[in-house]
């Protein structure tokens, strides 16, 4: 029973989520040719889609203010599960010096630059969820994921793998920073769903079985729609 109760798939949906962003970091680390690193990485939210699994970037930009608890406990899952990854590999013989590297360039940015480059991530991850709920063709996740990769906009779960993987000793201010991400994630995604009414989006998960208010157009009634010569109103 406890398998099947909604809390249990939504909390282990949101933590395999996380290993496999986790284990794109690791694979984008260790790559000694970014371009190929970015092209493997995308095989972790290639994996989230085709699963179904819970993924804090991916459903973000259904937000609604109810749904915000179960938004924060998703990315949280998802930090665990991507950093607890991240640091287990450090265990291993793979060669993972190049994430100094990348922290290096992540945590000393200006704030400013970290959340306009964290909107440009959530931008190319509805882009990637979207087109590839379209049209099921694996270059629609590919391609987002690339560019942002290549591009080095932050995504938030992926820098909690990032930054386990560097052990990185987190201030204050590196706590703000990754909160600022998570936020601007958000409003990159929001970008493309809130300023536009969208028939088909899909509201985020429900955690406690509670039904979440879907995006979706009003049902007409088909007699109301019925003129009174019987003709169909359009």
């Amino acid at each position: 029973m406890l398998m099947q109760s909604t809390f249990y798939q939504f909390t282990v949906k949101s933590i395999l989520a996380g290993i496999l962003i986790g284990l794109g970091c690791v694979i984008y680390v260790a790559s000694p040719v970014k371009y190929v690193g970015s092209c493997l990485f995308s095989l972790g939210l290639l994996t989230i889609m085709i699963k179904g699994y819970f993924l804090y970037t991916g459903k973000v930009g259904d937000w609604t203010p109810s749904s915000t608890f179960r938004l924060i406990y998703m990315f949280i899952l998802n930090g665990l599960g991507c950093a607890a990854t991240g640091y287990l590999f450090t265990l291993t013989r793979i060669d993972l010096s190049a994430i100094h590297h990348v922290t290096e360039l992540k945590l000393n940015d200006t704030m400013l630059s970290s959340f306009i480059l964290a909107m440009g991530c959530g931008a190319m991850m509805h882009i990637a969820y979207y087109n590839f709920n379209k049209g099921k063709n694996p270059l629609y996740v590919i391609l987002p994921i690339m560019f942002f990769m290549l591009a080095g906009f932050e995504h938030c779960v992926a820098n909690c793998g990032f930054f386990a993987m560097g052990k990185v000793d987190m201030s204050v201010q590196d706590w703000t920073r990754l909160a600022l991400i998570v936020l601007g994630n958000g409003v990159g995604s929001w970008v493309f769903t809130k300023f536009l009414h969208d028939p088909e989006a899909h509201a985020v998960p429900a955690l406690f079985g509670e039904q979440e208010e879907h995006h979706s157009a009003p049902v007409i009634n088909a007699s109301a729609a019925t003129s009174k010569d019987g003709s169909k109103r359009i």
